[in-house]
C-alpha cells in the first residue's frame, strides 16, 4: 500500500545526479524554479524547491509551484525506477489531482513521493516488459503541521522507446 515505509533499496548516488540532470536540460521550469533532488530514503524520493523564487504575494508558496513540484516528485520516482530495472522510456502524467489544505510557508519546500508498494512495482516491471507500457499511481505530500499541507495523486504512464533521452546513458 502507498504511503507505507518499504525495506529501503539503495538508489545509487550517479542514479540521483543522473535525474538532477535530466531535470536540469530536459525539462527547462525546473532550473528556473531551482527544483533539486533532495534525496531517496525508505520514505520515497524527496524534491526540494525554494520559496523564494516559488511565492506568491502572500508570501506563501503559489499553488501551481506546488503542482509542479509534485508532478516532477512523481516523475523521477518513475524515472528512478526505470532506471533500475535497467530499461528507457517516455514517461508522462496521465492524470492527478491535487488538494491545498494549508499555505507553505517554509524557506525550502519539500515534496514526498511515497514509496511504491513491492507489489504495485512488479505489476508496473511485468507489465511493461510484457507490453512496453505500464502505469503507476503515485501519492506525493507536502508536510505540515498537523497535518500534509499538499496531497497529490498522479497516474503516470511509461512507453517503451528505445533510444529515449531519459533511459540509460
Amino acid at each position: 500500500m502507498q504511503g507505507t515505509t518499504h525495506p529501503p533499496y539503495e538508489v545509487p548516488a550517479d542514479h540521483l545526479s543522473d535525474l538532477q540532470k535530466v531535470l536540469d536540460n530536459e525539462i527547462p521550469m525546473c532550473a528556473q524554479m531551482n527544483m533539486l533532488v533532495a534525496g531517496h530514503t525508505s520514505e520515497g524520493l524527496a524534491m526540494s524547491m525554494p520559496l523564494e523564487l516559488n511565492r506568491n504575494h502572500h508570501l506563501t508558496a503559489f499553488a501551481g509551484s506546488l503542482n509542479a513540484l509534485c508532478t516532477i516528485a512523481g516523475w523521477g520516482t518513475v524515472y528512478l525506477l526505470l532506471r533500475r530495472l535497467g530499461e528507457e522510456g517516455n514517461t508522462v502524467i496521465r492524470r492527478s489531482s491535487i488538494k491545498y489544505h494549508l499555505p507553505v510557508s517554509d524557506s525550502l519546500v519539500i515534496a514526498r513521493c511515497h514509496p511504491v508498494a513491492p507489489a504495485a512495482e512488479q505489476h508496473f516491471a511485468e507489465m511493461y516488459l510484457e507490453k512496453g507500457q505500464a502505469k503507476l499511481d503515485l501519492s506525493i505530500e507536502i508536510a505540515g503541521d498537523p497535518r500534509p499541507s499538499v496531497v497529490f495523486s498522479g497516474s503516470y504512464v511509461v512507453t517503451r522507446q528505445p533510444g529515449c533521452r531519459f533511459g540509460m546513458p
